[in-house]
């Protein structure tokens, strides 16, 4: 027999049962649907590399976004044909997850999940027939990007992060990442890429000082995959936008490196970025940036 004094604490305990258990669902839920949106990420990448090969020998018709006549920005026919091609996929797969890209209108999310498109990261590269331009699609959970894809459909190379570790598939091999452990700045490999913010030029001249192996040279994603494999040491770059860096934040962080903007401000929130092989120089970076 429940006595009336025990009465609120049985209710209470059910109520704490309800509460763990559904908490529990959640993260159920959220751990099949981060492994749904890897298989999804896995099978895109072939999927995209497909559609080029057939497609690559379309006409390529280019417009300038740029509403200064001296800055080219350009579009082409096959950005806008491969994001709606990933933006297809995704709906039909996630239908209840936002997307945000770079060359159409963004999706509202039902849920806190957002897909971020980059069609063609290195546009520039792409119309000039250089092979470093690549599918950038990533996802970001409560404002955190947890898993990211950069397709190089040239390089036929494809650089993928979950789970805590970044990959890359070359030739059929699944290798781990690592990033650089080198601290002594005049030794590090440093790529620098102001995007015409000519205010950040000063910043590139007290670098120069210091360092002699800084290249100012655009590679775009692939500046930080060759990061993520130990290859370079920091990429700098300005003035990017969310669908430049959101597939891009996990590669780096589960290979081991540090991605944030100049003002140590989580890479969510794009800008100015940073990105290092490890803490120590990401610091020392940041305090010649801020300065």
């Amino acid at each position: 027999m429940i006595r009336a004094a025990d009465k609120p604490k049985i209710i209470g305990i059910i109520f704490s049962f309800i509460f763990i258990f559904k908490n529990f669902l959640i993260k159920l839920y959220t751990y099949m649907d981060q492994n749904k949106a890897i298989k999804f990420l896995y099978n895109l990448s072939s999927k995209l590399n497909k559609f080029y090969k057939s497609n690559s020998k379309k006409k390529l018709i280019i417009n300038n976004k740029s509403k200064r006549k001296k800055i080219f920005n350009p579009v082409t026919n096959f950005d806008k044909s491969f994001e709606k091609m990933i933006r297809a996929y995704i709906v039909k797969s996630f239908p209840n997850d936002g997307i945000i890209g770079e060359e159409f209108k963004e999706k509202k999310t039902k849920n806190k999940n957002y897909w971020i498109i980059d069609p063609i990261d290195g546009t520039k590269a792409f119309v000039a027939g250089l092979p470093t331009w690549s599918n950038l699609v990533g996802m970001i959970y409560k404002k955190k990007s947890i898993i990211g894809m950069a397709n190089f459909p040239e390089l036929k190379k494809t650089y993928i992060s979950y789970n805590n570790t970044s990959y890359i598939l070359d030739k059929n091999k699944k290798k781990k990442l690592k990033t650089n452990s080198v601290t002594n700045f005049k030794k590090t490999k440093i790529l620098c890429n102001f995007h015409n913010q000519n205010k950040n030029l000063k910043i590139l001249k007290k670098l120069d000082k210091l360092n002699k192996n800084i290249s100012r040279i655009t590679l775009d994603a692939f500046s930080y995959c060759l990061l993520a494999e130990g290859k370079l040491d920091a990429v700098i770059e300005s003035n990017l936008k969310i669908y430049d860096v959101a597939a891009i934040i996990p590669i780096v962080e589960n290979a081991g490196g540090f991605i944030t903007t100049w003002n140590n401000k989580n890479a969510e929130k794009a800008g100015n970025i940073l990105a290092t092989s490890n803490k120590k120089l990401h610091y020392k970076l940041l305090k010649i940036l801020k300065s």
